[in-house]
C-alpha cells in the first residue's frame, strides 16, 4: 500500500500542481483548502502518514493548525511549506514538533521537488519508526511492569541460572535451546535486562512465521519500489534494534539464502535494505532459539555451519516444564495475577485438587500451556470446567508439519519399531520406476517405550511418500500435472517430494 500524504493549501492551483506531482511519484494524496478542513478530516478518521501544511493561509494559519495538530495527534509528521525563508516561522515551527520546512517547489531546475521528496522521504522513516515503537508497546501492554514468570525457583534450572548470570554482561552471541514454550524469549529478555544495552532496544522476530522473502524484508528492511508492494521504505529490525538486542526465534526454519545475508551481517555488522545499494552499519548483539537439532540440519544441508558457530558462542539448554515441576506452583500464582489484573476479575484460588493435578499434568506445552489454562481459569472463573479440562484423556497430538531439515522415515510394520529421522547414511532406494527414494534404517525400540506420536508422522510421511511416487508415475514425472491431480500448487510438490526424498534417478 502506498503512503498516504495530506496536502493542505489555500491555492487551489497550487494544490492541484502538488498533488498531480506527488501521485506521480507513487502517494496517495488527499488535498485540503484550509487548516480547518485538515482538521475536520482527522477528526472524521484521516490518518495520513504526513502531513504537508502551508505557513500562509487565512483564518487559520498554518502554525496555529500545527498546534491543533499536535494536541489532536502528536505522533503526526508535518512538513511545512512556505514560499520564502523566514526565520522566525522556521524556529516557531520546529519547536512546535515540525518534521521539515521546505521552500515551496516550483524552480525550473526542479531542486525544490528534490528537497521536498527527501523530506517526505525522511518524515515517512521516522513515521515507520513510530509505528514500529507503538506496535511493540502494544505488545507489552499484557506485561505493562515488564513482570516475567518466575524461572529460577527451581533445582532443574540452576545451570541456566548461573550461565545466564556469566555470560549476561558480555556482549557475545548465545543460542538458547529448549522444547517450544520452556521460556526461552523469557531467558532472552533477561539476558537483555542485565547487558549493557538494557537501555536499548529489545527486538524479537520470529523466523518461522514468514516466507523467506518477507522475512528478508522484516529483518533488514526495504527501499520503496523494491518489490511489489513496497509503497515506502521500511526500517527492518535490525536497523530498529541498533544498539540493542535482537532475538531470533527458531532459527532453524530460517532458509539457506537468508542465512548466509544472517552470516555476513553477523560478521560484517553491516547490511543493505531489500532494494537499496548503500550499506548500513548496525551493532547488535543476536540471540537465537530453536526447538530443532541444529547437528542433523547442518549434516542435511540444510542449516550452514559456519552461521552455527558464529550464533553457538554460548549455548544455554532450557529444560521441559516436566522437569521443572518444583515450578509450577509459582508459575500458577503468577499468571493468576498477571491476568486477574489484565482482565479485572478476581484471582481465583485453586483447591487441593485443581493444585494435584496441575503439578502432575504432563505439560507437553510447557509453560505456554500451563499460562493458557490459567487465562482460562480466571476468565472463566470456574474451577470445574478446568478440572475436566486436565482430566480428559489425552489424545495422540496430530503430527506436526514437516519441517524442511526433517529426512524421510520408514516404519517396519511387522516389529511397530519406533522411527527416527533419516541420517546422512540412508540407503537411496527405487520407489518406482525412475522414482529415487530415500529410506532410514528402522531404528530400535527406546527403553521408554514406543512413541505413538512419533509413528503417526512416519506414518504420514510414508503415506505422503507413496501418493506422490505413484502420481509421478503415472504422469511420467510430469510435476505440474501431478501437482494438479494431488490438488496442491506446485511450490507445494517440490517442497513434500524433497522432504519424502524423492529423486528422479539418472537416466530414467
Amino acid at each position: 500500500m502506498s503512503a498516504r500524504l495530506a496536502v493542505v493549501d489555500d491555492d487551489r492551483a497550487f494544490t492541484g500542481f502538488l498533488s498531480t506531482f506527488l501521485k506521480t511519484r507513487g502517494y496517495t494524496v488527499e488535498s485540503y483548502n484550509s487548516g480547518r478542513a485538515l482538521l475536520d478530516g482527522l477528526k472524521a478518521g484521516a490518518s495520513p502518514h504526513v502531513i504537508l501544511l502551508d505557513v500562509a493561509m487565512p483564518d487559520v494559519d498554518g502554525l496555529e493548525t500545527l498546534r491543533a495538530i499536535r494536541q489532536q495527534r502528536p505522533s503526526s509528521q508535518v512538513i511545512m511549506l512556505s514560499g520564502r525563508q523566514a526565520p522566525a516561522t522556521i524556529i516557531e515551527a520546529v519547536r512546535l514538533g515540525a518534521a521539515d520546512y521546505v521552500l515551496k517547489p516550483g524552480d525550473p531546475e526542479g531542486m525544490g521537488e528534490m528537497a521536498l521528496e527527501a523530506a517526505i522521504r525522511n518524515a515517512l522513516e521516522r513515521e515507520s519508526l513510530s509505528a514500529e515503537v507503538a506496535r511493540l508497546s502494544a505488545n507489552a501492554a499484557e506485561d505493562p511492569a515488564g513482570a516475567q514468570a518466575s524461572w529460577t525457583s527451581g533445582t532443574a534450572m540452576e545451570a541456566v541460572t548461573a550461565m545466564v548470570d556469566r555470560v549476561a554482561d558480555s556482549d557475545v552471541g548465545i543460542l538458547l535451546r529448549g522444547e517450544s514454550g520452556v521460556g526461552k524469549d523469557v531467558i532472552a529478555r533477561e539476558l537483555h535486562r542485565r547487558s549493557p544495552r538494557r537501555a536499548r532496544p529489545f527486538v524479537k522476530v520470529n523466523c518461522a512465521a514468514l516466507p523467506a522473502d518477507l522475512l528478508e524484508s522484516e529483518l533488514f528492511g526495504h527501499e520503496k519500489g523494491s518489490f511489489t508492494g513496497a509503497g515506502n521504505q521500511r526500517i527492518g529490525k535490525f536497523e530498529f534494534a541498533h544498539q540493542g538486542t535482537l532475538m531470533l526465534d527458531e532459527i532453524g526454519d530460517m532458509s539457506p539464502a537468508l542465512q548466509a545475508k544472517l552470516l555476513h551481517v553477523l560478521q560484517d555488522r553491516e547490511f543493505t535494505r531489500v532494494g537499496g545499494k548503500r550499506p548500513i552499519e548496525v551493532d547488535v548483539r543476536v540471540l537465537a532459539a530453536t526447538n530443532q537439532n541444529l547437528e542433523s540440519m547442518m549434516q542435511a544441508g540444510t542449516f550452514r555451519e559456519d552461521l552455527y558457530y558464529r550464533l553457538q558462542v554460548i549455548e544455554i539448554h532450557i529444560p521441559p516444564l516436566r522437569e521443572r515441576r518444583e515450578e509450577i506452583p509459582s508459575l500458577v500464582e503468577f499468571f493468576l495475577a498477571k491476568y486477574s489484573r489484565l482482565y479485572h476479575r478476581p484471582a481465583p484460588k485453586p483447591s487441593q485438587t485443581l493444585t494435584e493435578l496441575l503439578y502432575n499434568h504432563p505439560w507437553q506445552g510447557n509453560i505456554r500451556e500451563l499460562e493458557n489454562v490459567m487465562k482460562r481459569f480466571v476468565i472463566l472463573q470456574d474451577e470445574a470446567l478446568i478440572l475436566a479440562e486436565l482430566e480428559r484423556p489425552r489424545a495422540a497430538a496430530p503430527p506436526p508439519p514437516a519441517r524442511p531439515a526433517a529426512a524421510p522415515v520408514e516404519i517396519a510394520p511387522a516389529s511397530m519399531e519406533a522411527a527416527v529421522p533419516a541420517t546422512a547414511s540412508s540407503s537411496v532406494t527405487s520407489g518406482g520406476a525412475g522414482v529415487g527414494v530415500v529410506e532410514a534404517e528402522p531404528a530400535t525400540e527406546s527403553a521408554d517405550g514406543i512413541d505413538l506420536q512419533e509413528l503417526a508422522r512416519a506414518a504420514a510421511m510414508q503415506a505422503e511418500r507413496e501418493a506422490i511416487s505413484r502420481a509421478l508415475e503415472r504422469f511420467r514425472w510430469n510435476r505440474r500435472k501431478v501437482a494438479e491431480y494431488l490438488n496442491v500448487s506446485y511450490k507445494t510438490l517440490l517442497n513434500k517430494m524433497k522432504e519424502c526424498g524423492i529423486t528422479e534417478l539418472p537416466g530414467s
